[in-house]
Parts: structure tokens; C-alpha cells; sequence
């Protein structure tokens, strides 16, 4: 968008028409500025608004007790043994002894040894195998699948197969190495299964089960106390616990500790801390200015901003309530009790580790500060709403107005181009106009200079006026 004060057409009088139009475009130019300034104010509070949207998300992680808490699990030794899966919502912090002495195990077997895993030497048949469903099938054995992997395929490939099949090499039998392994899918005596029964004619080798092993459960114990468990992964071993066991050691007990993660905690604290500085520092810049500041295309003395650094501050300094108003326990815990206070800068200093030693002396009580019905976490999300929310929030419609100035500034803009671009054309025509009569007229002078005895004398004031 813009205007061109150099015209198209005018002759020699365009270099008049640009000077003219010059004068005549200052008043949009004033006006391209004033937008242009109200641009980077528009971008400069979307920066500012942008700032909320991360202590949105930083008060979600600290909006409730569940939230805020982090737990933390501690197995010393046991980490090669077992591994671990933690609920915060659901687990406590406890200690427990636990022994895995054996783990849970699939049915299993092995056949006999062959010497080519992929010679068809067992003839047709059928394999009988019961399924995961309870029913049973039988799977036609032909020609062409007549040898070991043709047969681990068949049992591996069919759709509701309790088993997986798979060809192994043996090294201790070099004559026969090659052997079929089928073994249950889950383990446990839960998921015990019949093994599938083979039926050949025809074959030149025999096939046959050589060794089979029934399914077992894991047995560990907790506190010395026995336990079968059906799998090797346990989702509810423990309140909030899900357990993997991963080898057995027996007389090698280890402790499983579940404790409160301080440091988390206090990284959740810092976080929407640091999201409030960045409200604050950019309130602060925008209020710290000298003789050579623009203040035009920022928001210096904004009374807006002042009101939100306002309601920050003050909320910063007030009391939350801990534990039951009628009883005894009851007392107002301030946030420069715990670690929060604010700096000669105007910022928030948090001080992790007074915050932490608070945590470790009464972290019920500080929870309650900052995450009870009228705790910090609480009113601060109440504050923070009334710029947020949509529609009638103080940041959308502070926005609002600032486009709206934008848009009303590009409609003036527009009509003024469009006045310029009609009196720039009216002085073309006009100037073109006279050009053309001063030709005319040098014309006639030139003939009449030609006609009269001595070129007539007295200069060719033609010439004058156009310039020559």
C-alpha cells in the first residue's frame, strides 16, 4: 500500500505536479507512520498475551495435590532384577523387601534333531493344536510343508495359535543338529496350554517330542512373606506399582523404596515462576525508558499493564490458608516462607532449596498452599482468567481494539490514496491542457515570425512561458 507521487504523464510540467503532490501527501504519510507504529504495538502485545498461555500451562501442572505430587522409586541393587512402573496418582511412599527365587515360565517343548531343517522328509499329516479360544484345529500338513520350517510356519502363521514355533540349531549333536521349539505365547500356570499332538505318514525319519516343560508360576517373596505371581509383569503389584521381574536371585533380597521426588517438585515450582517473570520483565522493560525512548510504538504508562503487574504482586504477597479453619492447625502460609520472594529487580527469586527444605519438613502443608480450594495455584488461575478467557478476557479485547484501530487506519488510508490518485490525475490533465495550448500558441508565433518582414520582433515570449 502506498502512493507515488511521481505521475504518469504531465510533460515537462510533471516535475510541478510531483512538488504539488508532495505537499499534498504528508498528511498520509503521517498516517502510514502512525499504522506502522500501531503494527509493532499490535505485535508487540500478541508477544505479551503469547506469555500467558505458558503460566496457563505451568499452573495445569500444580492445579491439584495429584499434580503437583512427583514420587520417586529407589531399587538399590534390584535394578538388573526387576524394573518398575509408577502411578503418583495411586502409589504411596513405603518401603518394601522383595526376593524373586523364580519367574514365571511358558509350556514348552523340543522335538527330536534333524539334519535338514528344510529336507520334506516327514511326510503328510496333520497337526491337532488347541486354540487360544478353547476350540481346537487341525492343520493339513502337505508335501511341501513337510520338513522343520515348514511346519514351525504352518503353527506360527495360523490365526489363533496358542504357540510360537521356530527352528533352533543345536551344536551338541552334529549329526542332527537342527530341532522345532514351540513355546506358549504368555507364561504362568494361568496360560497353561495342551501342546499340539503331530500325525505323519509316509515320512523317512521319525518325529517325536523329545523334552517338554510345563508352565510355572513366579514366585518372589515381599516382606518375607510368599507370593505367586501368574506373569513376569505384574500391572497392581503394589498400590500404583506395576513390576517387570527380569532374572531370579534367590537369598538376594533388594528394596523397593517409593518416596516424594522433591526435586521435581520444586522444578514444577520453578517453571511457572520463571513463566511469571516473563509477565513481569516485560512489563518492567516496557516502563523503563529515557529522553531517547519511543514510547509512541510501545506501551509505556499503560494503565492496563500496570493493573495486571498490580494484581500479580499483590497476589504474591498474601497469605494461603492451611488446614482446617476450626481446628488448631490452622494457619496462613506465605510464599516468602517457602523460597518465593521478590528481588530488588521487581522479579521473582525462587530459592529452590528453602523451597525444598519446606517440602521435606511439611510437604502436606505446602501442597495445601499452593494447590488448595484457596490456594495460590488457585487465585492465581482466577487472576490470570480474567485476561485470558475468550470473548470478554482483558487481553482479546485489548487486541480487538488494536486491530480494530489497524483496520480503521487502512480504510482511511484507502480513501485518501484514492482522493490523492484523483487530484494527482485532475492536475495531469489540467498541466497536459495548458501544455498543449502553449504549443499551439508556438506554433502561430513561429508562423507568424516567418510572415512578417525582420521575423517580427519583440523575442518569442512563447518560448518565455514554456520555459525557452
Amino acid at each position: 500500500m502506498g502512493f507515488r507521487t511521481d505521475p504518469t504523464g504531465g510533460g515537462q510540467f510533471k516535475p510541478q505536479i510531483k512538488q504539488i503532490m508532495e505537499a499534498e501527501v504528508q498528511p498520509l504519510r503521517q498516517l502510514e507512520a502512525r499504522k506502522t507504529r500501531e503494527e509493532a504495538r499490535l505485535k508487540l502485545f500478541q508477544d505479551f498475551k503469547g506469555k500467558f498461555a505458558g503460566i496457563d500451562k505451568a499452573l495445569m501442572d500444580v492445579a491439584s495435590f495429584a499434580k503437583l505430587r512427583e514420587l520417586k522409586v529407589d531399587m538399590g541393587d534390584g535394578q538388573n532384577l526387576a524394573s518398575v512402573t509408577l502411578d503418583k496418582e495411586k502409589a504411596q511412599p513405603g518401603s518394601y523387601t522383595v526376593q524373586i527365587d523364580s519367574l514365571a515360565a511358558r509350556s514348552s517343548l523340543i522335538t527330536n534333531g534333524f539334519e535338514d531343517p528344510d529336507e520334506p522328509i516327514l511326510g503328510i499329516g496333520f497337526i491337532v493344536m488347541g486354540l487360544a479360544n478353547g476350540e481346537s484345529a487341525e492343520i493339513f500338513v502337505d508335501e511341501d510343508h513337510a520338513s522343520l520350517r515348514g511346519v514351525a510356519n504352518l503353527i506360527t502363521n495360523h490365526e489363533n495359535s496358542p504357540v510360537r514355533a521356530a527352528v533352533i540349531k543345536d551344536a551338541s549333536n552334529s549329526d542332527e543338529p537342527w530341532k522345532l521349539i514351540l513355546t506358549a505365547k504368555k507364561e504362568g500356570e494361568i496360560n497353561s496350554i495342551d501342546f499340539p499332538e503331530f500325525y505323519f505318514l509316509d515320512g523317512t525319519q521319525d518325529f517325536y517330542i523329545d523334552d517338554q516343560k510345563e508352565s510355572q508360576n513366579a514366585r518372589i517373596l515381599v516382606d518375607g512373606f510368599p507370593i505367586e505371581l501368574e506373569s513376569n509383569d505384574v500391572a497392581d503389584f503394589l498400590p500404583g506399582l506395576g513390576m517387570h521381574l527380569k532374572q531370579a536371585r534367590p537369598e538376594q533380597p533388594f528394596n523397593i523404596t517409593v518416596s516424594e521426588d522433591h526435586v521435581k517438585v520444586s522444578g514444577k515450582i520453578k517453571g511457572l515462576v520463571d513463566q511469571l517473570n516473563g509477565v513481569l520483565q516485560f512489563i518492567i522493560q516496557q516502563n523503563t525508558i529515557d529522553s531517547k525512548s519511543d514510547t509512541r510504538s510501545s506501551f509505556a504508562g499503560d494503565t492496563g499493564l500496570q493493573t495486571i503487574e498490580f494484581r500479580l504482586r499483590n497476589l504474591l504477597h498474601e497469605g494461603f490458608p492451611v488446614g482446617d479453619p476450626q481446628g488448631d492447625d490452622f494457619r496462613l502460609v506465605f510464599l516468602n516462607q517457602i523460597g518465593l520472594e521478590f528481588d530488588k529487580n521487581g522479579q521473582i527469586s525462587f530459592k529452590e532449596e528453602k523451597f525444598q527444605k519446606a517440602l521435606e519438613k511439611d510437604f502436606k502443608g505446602v501442597a495445601e498452599a499452593v494447590t488448595g480450594g484457596f490456594g495460590f495455584a488457585f487465585q492465581m488461575r482466577e487472576v490470570i482468567s480474567n485476561y485470558t478467557r475468550a470473548g470478554d478476557g482483558l487481553l482479546n479485547m485489548r487486541e480487538q481494539g488494536l486491530r480494530s484501530r489497524i483496520t480503521e487506519m487502512d480504510r482511511q488510508i484507502d480513501g485518501k490514496i484514492k482522493v490523492l490518485e484523483r487530484k494527482q490525475q485532475g492536475l495531469v490533465d489540467k498541466f497536459s491542457k495548458l501544455e498543449g495550448t502553449l504549443a499551439n500558441m508556438q506554433r502561430q508565433q513561429q508562423y507568424l515570425s516567418a510572415a512578417l518582414p525582420g521575423g517580427g520582433g519583440g523575442g518569442n515570449i512563447i518560448s518565455q512561458l514554456m520555459g525557452g
